[in-house]
């Protein structure tokens, strides 16, 4: 097995009601060495231009992982919700203004009352819209360093057709942007979509996977970084798709032990096991930052005790 050591190839999928600030604080303490991306649950973009939720500290913890964004921003993903321009870039502007590093536009997620707010996977239909959506975002964040992504579907319903995904994705990284706007980076997840007949949970499992399809892209977008989404879930399969992707990212499989993350630490970016926290030096320091949370934000200790 090949040995990797560039950081940053490696990213803790957004999950709703999972990657909150409390299971994110708890897997950067599993893997305290800034090797993974770590993403936030998506939050609507009107949260901000709407709810202003950045002006409500306790709101504010509730959904951003602020102990991380001290000194770890690098290492955060926000990903965010919208079908309006306007109101992602507000999201955009204020994030920016928090202190976040990296912004994500979802347009993967398939569920019902995503649909209902026309966002989420419902708008790979209308890749114009996407275009604003993003240019927007791009807009916002001129200047500041901090990287826009968006996070899609390889189809959509019966067509996870070449010509769509490529068509899609050519107009969401096609427009031309400010000298002071980095480009828009693709995450994949190497599923279609369905919009009807399948829960969320079972959009994650039925619709076969095509990684095939998401490499096509890989080699045809050659300027445009991607991540890899998907069923990928061992040592083995991470480093078999660094092979082919600038990154992977990984779901289930760290809901379901966030320890996997100290395999990748140590096989994948060669971390000496001597190095890797003990269950019992994670669990006093988490629970230093449960009581700090609690005491700080009133924040109820069975939320703190979820992850």
């Amino acid at each position: 097995m090949a040995t990797l050591v560039r950081r940053l190839r490696t990213s803790v999928a957004p999950m709703i009601d999972v990657t909150d600030p409390y299971f994110l604080r708890l897997t950067r303490l599993i893997s305290p060495f800034g090797n993974h991306q770590l993403w936030t649950e998506m939050i609507h973009a009107n949260a901000f231009s709407r709810g202003r939720i950045h002006l409500d500290p306790v709101k504010l913890a509730q959904n951003l992982p602020l102990r991380e964004l001290e000194d770890f921003a690098d290492n955060v993903v926000v990903q965010i919700g919208s079908s309006s321009p306007q109101d992602a870039h507000e999201a955009v502007d204020t994030l920016v203004k928090l202190g976040v590093r990296n912004i994500n536009l979802n347009c993967g997620c398939p569920s019902r009352n995503v649909q209902m707010g026309a966002f989420g996977a419902v708008l790979m239909k209308t890749p114009t819209v996407v275009a604003d959506i993003v240019s927007a975002m791009s807009e916002a964040a001129r200047g500041s360093g901090c990287r826009i992504s968006v996070k899609c579907r390889i189809g959509i319903d019966e067509d996870e057709s070449p010509e769509f995904l490529h068509g899609f994705l050519s107009t969401v990284t096609g427009q031309t942007r400010h000298k002071d706007e980095l480009p828009i980076d693709i995450v994949l997840h190497a599923r279609r979509a369905w919009l009807n007949g399948l829960s969320p949970k079972q959009n994650r499992l039925v619709p076969v996977l095509n990684y095939e399809r998401a490499y096509e892209m890989v080699r045809s977008f050659t300027n445009t970084s991607f991540i890899v989404n998907g069923g990928i879930d061992s040592v083995d399969s991470v480093v078999e798709h660094l092979k082919l992707a600038d990154s992977v990212m990984i779901g289930r499989k760290v809901r379901e032990d966030p320890w996997f993350l100290s395999h990748l630490d140590q096989h994948v970016y060669n971390v000496p096991e001597h190095m890797v926290p003990t269950p019992e030096s994670v669990l006093a320091q988490y629970t230093q930052f449960a009581d700090a949370s609690h005491n700080t934000y009133g924040t109820r200790y069975s939320v703190l005790a979820r992850p």
